[in-house]
Order: C-alpha cells, then structure tokens, then sequence
C-alpha cells in the first residue's frame, strides 16, 4: 500500500527503553505520531572493574515476544491492497496489543460527538454508498486539509457550514444513515495518508475555478491556483 505514514515492519531486537513503534497520526504539518511502549525494561550499569552487574536487571521477555509479535503482524497485512480491509486488520492489530503501546491519536481525541456526527452525516450525504470507500477517504480528507488550513476556520462546526456543503445547505445531511463504511472512511482519512495531496475543494460538475488535480469517479477534487 502507498500509505505515506509507513509502519515500523522490522523486528525489533532493542532494549524496550528505546523502542518506538511509529504509525499514524494527524498534525497540522504531517500525519505524524508515534505509539511508545508503555513498559521498559530497566538496564543498570556494569563494573567494568570487576565486571559485576551493580543493581538487579530486569528485562520483561513476554512484552518484548509481544512486540516482535505485533511487527511480525504488522508485516503480513501490508500485502493486503484494500485500503478498507487494510485499515480494518490494522486497527485489528492496534486494539490487540494496546495493553503495551500508546496507540495514535484519533478524530475521537480530536473532536466532540456532535462535530463526528456532522462530519459522518456530510461524508455519507456527500458521497452516499454507490461510490467506493477511496472516495468516502478523499471527501473527508478535504474537510480536514480545510481544518488545518489557514484561510479556513479551526474547528469542524465552522467549516462545515450551508455556504460550503451542499448536504447541509439542503438539508440532506439530517436524513441519511451512517455507515460504518463511512466511518472508517473519516477514520482513515484523520490517521493515515491524504489521498488528495493537500485538496480543498470538490465538486460533482466541474464548476469550480481552482487548480484541477484529480478526478476520483465521484468528484472533481481542487486546489488553489498558486498552490503546486
């Protein structure tokens, strides 16, 4: 999978003090984070006069077979091509060994309950269930590349306004069902990569005045004209 966020694959034979396991996450500047183990092994220093060890170690083997086993995991389910189903055995794996990571923040760390729902209801009403999960990601990751973006307002509730969502300006939004389809889509997009390279504005017939980039089968996808 081209995902610009890469899973740490390798085994990792370290001492847990400084094992970092880097995945997905959202900043302003790059979807970036890192999980941390939340156990170390605690290493004391030995005598090199009589080559003793000064203080007990401890080193707790069955985490660090949990570690080796959570990249072994991590490297079988990059065959998979789909983003959905990869997104799905990743999230699988991240649940799994969460009694021993800091799993990455998530549009749940980020964002209130009524904000996910409006954001959900704009996605599902957007782009609806006869269009793949790529282009649920790619509407959600407008929205959010408006969020961080410095002619845009800072918070969901203000970006998601009538003047700029068709859905909301008709009413559409209240009427639609979630799916989890959808979800996982807003998912994605928030933790993983921006499958829009930086767009900001999308429509359906080719109407807009910004910088053509893509076109994804659902919509038309845009920049801004001085933005390469």
């Amino acid at each position: 999978m081209n995902i610009k966020i890469k899973i740490l694959l390798s085994v990792m034979i370290v001492p847990l003090s400084a094992l970092v396991v880097p995945l997905g996450g959202h900043s302003e500047n790059s979807k970036t984070e890192s999980m941390a183990v939340q156990e170390t092994a605690i290493f004391t220093g030995i005598s090199a006069e009589n080559f003793v060890i000064e203080q007990p170690v401890s080193i707790n083997f069955e985490i660090d077979n949990a570690i080796e086993e959570m990249n072994y995991e991590m490297t079988e389910i990059e065959t998979i091509t789909d983003k959905k189903e990869w997104f799905i055995a990743y999230k699988s794996i991240i649940e799994e060994y969460s009694y021993i990571i800091d799993p990455p923040e998530t549009i749940y760390d980020y964002f209130t309950e009524e904000e996910l729902d409006l954001l959900f209801r704009v996605v599902q009403a957007e782009v609806g269930d006869e269009y793949s999960f790529e282009s649920k990601v790619n509407v959600a990751n407008v929205i959010f590349n408006r969020f961080y973006h410095e002619r845009f307002p800072d918070t969901l509730s203000d970006i998601l306004v009538h003047d700029q969502f068709s859905p909301i300006a008709d009413g559409r939004y209240k009427e639609v069902e979630v799916t989890e389809d959808t979800i996982l889509a807003c998912e994605y997009a928030f933790t993983m990569d921006d499958t829009t390279d930086g767009c900001l504005f999308f429509d359906s017939n080719n109407t807009l005045n910004y910088q053509f980039v893509f076109n994804d089968s659902a919509h038309n996808f845009y920049k801004y004209r001085e933005e390469k």
